[in-house]
């Protein structure tokens, strides 16, 4: 993987838990934007795109000075959109950065693309923090993810995982961020796949990686990440911008 990583962030307006997340308001500028910014820090992205199917997401990402790409067609989950977009630009692995993470840390990102140069095994690999909060193990918005003790993924859920039998013990777990580095040929193979079983029940398109025996590694960061799932999380990721990158969060894409 000589070349630098092209990261394609998904951009829909339609979304059933937050419509229109992707250009709601934080500290003045629009989420998307903040995702951008994040993925145009990353010292392994040579390139940021953004690929929606809306005039209005396309607008502002052309207002702020981003790339944007038009992927018009219906789209079963974002990784088939940034496949769709990815065929138009070049770049091997292509990192899908989901557009409600703009606190992730850059470094977070390097790490994931360079994890899946180190890892000839891998066709995929993700990032995740350690968490022991009750609440958010008990929140369906939150994706935890279990590993084997090669640090591959073994399963992602909604549900509280692992659990402990009786479960009276404090839960640990680990916090699943939404980005994927695929290599290209991969990328290409699983939007060649139909949406699997338990993709469709549990609405996570990774799982559909899985099912089809892809592996997928997880890259275990110590910066947990404000993902924005409904308006009430806006707060958070004000608050987390300001902590990590300053006020406005102004880190200036390329």
């Amino acid at each position: 993987m000589a070349e630098a990583a092209l990261c394609v962030i998904p951009a829909r307006l339609g979304s059933s838990r937050f419509p229109r997340k992707v250009l709601a308001d934080i500290e003045g500028r629009p989420l998307v934007r903040h995702t951008y910014d994040r993925a145009a820090s990353a010292t392994l992205v040579g390139s940021v795109a953004v690929a929606t199917d809306s005039p209005e997401v396309e607008l502002a990402v052309r207002a702020f000075g981003g790339e944007v790409v038009r992927v018009d067609a219906p789209c079963a989950a974002g990784s088939d959109r940034v496949a769709a977009a990815a065929r138009e630009l070049g770049g091997d692995p292509v990192v899908n950065l989901q557009a409600d993470q703009p606190c992730i840390d850059p470094r977070d990102i390097d790490r994931v693309v360079r994890a899946l140069g180190e890892r000839p095994d891998l066709d995929i690999s993700t990032l995740a923090f350690g968490c022991d909060d009750p609440a958010e193990y008990e929140r369906r918005d939150v994706v935890k993810v279990v590993t084997d003790a090669g640090g591959r993924a073994l399963y992602f859920s909604r549900a509280g995982v692992p659990s402990s039998r009786d479960g009276s013990a404090r839960p640990w777990f680990l916090h699943h961020v939404g980005i994927y580095c695929f290599r290209r040929a991969a990328l290409e193979r699983f939007a060649a796949l139909p949406p699997s079983a338990l993709e469709t029940r549990e609405s996570l398109e990774q799982l559909r990686a899985l099912e089809n025996g892809m592996a997928v590694g997880v890259v275990v960061t110590e910066h947990r990440s404000a993902g924005v799932d409904r308006p009430a999380d806006i707060e958070e990721a004000a608050a987390m911008l300001r902590r990590r990158f300053g006020t406005g969060a102004g880190a200036e894409h390329r």
